[in-house]
């Protein structure tokens, strides 16, 4: 069974404005899928397209639909492939390539301007902009949470429920036929996988993550580092050693340390001695107290310094 599907940043039909006045700092964006021969659909939104994100909603529709198609077809997206070889090839990426044998289907590539494949694709985007964004109006969601939870409710009521123009079936009732050529799951857990961002170790020896402060061993002061979030944890990594692992904060601002790692920072001591305080006080000049008598005998040298002794010459 092949399977298409596509990302798309989420619009308003007519509007250029993302999800509404309000919703812009969601920035969404939607992963569609439609099976090849049943229009049914899975649809699901995201804030962004990170190899990680995308991989879990792959995982998502996965347990949804209860199987894994055994081809899927793709837009030319490239969170899934980074070019072509000198032979037209496709160079897949190599951690969604590694994804697909481990859930067992063949990715596809459309053709670019093909409207059998690629059209295709795209109009399941335009289908969910134009039928379940529009119907959103004056009721828009207040959270990303929110706004899968509408997109969940639309799908199970409207689209799956809808007579198909081609094979003039109900959506849901052709699906329940084509499900039983789905590859079972057979409780395959998670693809292990999380995206990694890169951080600066402070001076204080922590790195930010999503808005709170994570310690690391003092020695990596400066140095650059990476750092994921994974089932609960922060695990912070220098190139392939494992430095760090806290439990993820419970919310935004929080300082989480382990001691050990801060052991020998030169923090100074509590018992530090006071402040010496020095009192200066002014005073008169001192002058030393002469008796008169030394003063008038000063003048009197003084005077005759200045007589002149006449010159008596001759022959």
């Amino acid at each position: 069974m092949r399977w298409r599907c596509a990302v798309s940043k989420l619009q308003r039909a007519n509007r250029r404005k993302s999800i509404g006045d309000t919703w812009d700092r969601f920035a969404a964006k939607v992963a569609s899928g439609r099976c090849g021969v049943s229009p049914s659909r899975w649809d699901t939104a995201a804030t962004d397209q990170k190899p990680g994100t995308l991989l879990r909603m792959h995982e998502a529709a996965f347990q949804d639909l209860g199987g894994v198609p055994e081809e899927i077809l793709y837009d030319r997206m490239k969170t899934i492939w980074t070019g072509t070889d000198e032979r037209g090839e496709i160079i897949w990426n190599a951690v969604f390539l590694d994804f697909a044998r481990y859930w067992g289907f063949q990715p596809r590539l459309c053709r670019p301007y093909r409207a059998q494949t690629k059209g295709k694709i795209e109009s399941g985007v335009k289908y969910v902009r134009r039928n379940f964004l529009c119907g959103l109006l004056g009721r828009e969601p207040g959270s990303l949470c929110d706004l899968n939870g509408e997109l969940r409710r639309w799908i199970a009521e409207a689209a799956n429920q809808r007579v198909y123009g081609t094979t003039h079936e109900q959506v849901l009732q052709r699906w329940e036929d084509d499900r039983l050529h789905l590859q079972p799951i057979n409780g395959r857990p998670s693809y292990p996988y999380s995206d990694d961002e890169q951080r600066k170790v402070a001076r204080d020896a922590y790195v930010s993550w999503q808005g709170s402060r994570y310690s690391v061993p003092r020695q990596y002061v400066g140095r650059e580092v990476w750092v994921r979030e994974h089932g609960g944890a922060v695990e912070v990594r220098c190139a392939a050693e494992r430095i760090a692992m806290h439990t993820a904060a419970a919310k935004r601002h929080q300082v989480v340390t382990q001691q050990e790692h801060h052991q020998g920072i030169p923090l100074g001591s509590n018992s530090r001695p006071g402040k010496t305080l020095i009192h200066i006080q002014q005073s008169a000049p001192v002058v030393e107290q002469r008796p008169l008598d030394a003063y008038e005998s000063l003048a009197m040298g003084f005077r005759l310094s200045r007589v002149s002794v006449p010159f008596f010459g001759g022959d």
